[in-house]
């Protein structure tokens, strides 16, 4: 008799323990990682072609240094706004053009590849990949005009 006895009370305790345990689990916040948002771009790193194998590999610090000056000099400003019904509002601005320019349009993910339909430039096709991806920051590999670029967001 003592056996079942314990073992009813065993089992009362696991159900109670179980019910605690998903009840606080029910208030945890869960935050999954979703491109849905507003991103602000927050960098740009440039890949060159490597001569001797063909290979994208990261452009020279010199390089890098000159095109984050020009982009500052510029006041480039860009908020990328990923919405869950697939669409999306990139709005631009620059100093010599202070007045945003906004362009809207569809896109679609699967898996890693991003297709945000940018029309073909001389007859290719833009390629974006998901490198990495958190609550605050996105970064993308983004293959345009053949040409590698890692752009960064960070959500605002």
């Amino acid at each position: 008799m003592k056996s079942s006895v314990f073992s009813t009370s065993a089992l009362k305790i696991c159900v109670l323990v179980v019910s605690i345990t998903c009840g606080f689990a029910g208030l945890n916040r869960c935050d999954a990682q979703t491109i849905v948002g507003k991103w602000k771009r927050s960098g740009t790193k440039f890949f060159v072609k490597d001569k001797a194998t063909g290979e994208q590999v990261p452009a020279s610090a010199q390089v890098q240094e000159q095109y984050d000056q020009a982009e500052a000099a510029r006041g480039y400003n860009e908020v990328l706004e990923i919405k869950p019904d697939n669409t999306y509002t990139s709005t631009v601005s620059t100093s010599s053009n202070p007045k945003p320019v906004m362009h809207n349009g569809n896109y679609t993910l699967s898996g890693k590849d991003l297709d945000m339909k940018i029309p073909l430039v001389n007859h290719q096709k833009t390629t974006i990949t998901i490198h990495t991806i958190t609550r605050s920051t996105m970064i993308w590999d983004m293959v345009f005009m053949g040409k590698l670029m890692e752009i960064s967001y960070t959500r605002m």
